[in-house]
């Protein structure tokens, strides 16, 4: 058994290492083009990769923390993917029910980070894990908020699923390279190894999104930006 969770710990690493490098990639090539969805999709099983194994090597050596920060980022590349297949729904497309039960899904884990996150604070306020499982736990489950929000009242905004997509895809990205800092850059403190990514990330984040909603404010449609699949059943 021990060398069977050796073996996922492997995959987990490796699936994870494969996230890191190939998103910079996705998004550097034409948006919507082939190869961007091809690299985006790499990327995206890449992360559920990350996610399972997280779960399987946490059934043996249980690491509450890393386990429910590895669904939260998956899910936030889950739902970045989804949104594209989400184009009609302020148009009275329906929901599958796997967007229910993947928001639903974090809602809990996002919850459970932060009672575990409170749970070690209790014990000793200045335990830097407590902290940062309170945030991203905070940060998940306002993800999950946000989406079920989008959920029963998608509204008319035709572009809100881009948005979605590039929201959804940077976060995940931002949780992959926080891994990353707190595996690899021990010579920071341990919060800020852990918390500038998201500093730097949400500011990115920000930027593009505010860029895209100029462009659309200013009447760009979203086939003027990237290479765009309307029909739900192509978004992929």
């Amino acid at each position: 058994m021990e060398q069977f969770i050796d073996w996922m710990l492997g995959i987990h690493v490796a699936s994870g290492m494969t996230a890191f490098f190939l998103a910079p990639v996705a998004m550097a090539v034409k948006k919507g083009g082939k190869a961007h969805r091809l690299w985006g999709k790499i990327y995206f099983y890449a992360m559920a990769v990350v996610a399972v194994t997280a779960i399987i090597i946490s059934a043996y050596r249980p690491t509450p923390f890393l386990l429910m920060l590895a669904v939260f980022a998956f899910y936030l590349a889950f739902s970045g993917y989804r949104s594209l297949y989400r184009k009609q729904l302020p148009h009275g497309g329906k929901l599958a029910t796997i967007d229910w039960v993947g928001t639903l899904i974090n809602a809990v884990f996002s919850l459970c980070l932060i009672i575990y996150g409170i749970y070690i604070l209790i014990d000793d306020t200045s335990n830097g894990l407590g902290i940062l499982s309170s945030i991203f736990g905070v940060i998940g489950l306002n993800s999950s908020v946000s989406e079920i929000r989008y959920f029963l009242n998608p509204g008319t905004d035709k572009h809100r699923w881009l948005i979605n997509h590039i929201n959804g895809m940077l976060a995940s990205y931002i949780a992959a390279v926080s891994a990353f800092s707190a595996v690899n850059f021990d010579f920071l403190p341990m919060l800020i190894r852990w918390l500038w990514p998201s500093v730097l990330g949400t500011i990115a984040i920000f930027y593009y999104v505010r860029k895209y909603k100029t462009k659309f404010s200013a009447g760009s449609k979203a086939k003027q930006i990237a290479e765009i699949k309307i029909q739900e059943e192509l978004a992929d």
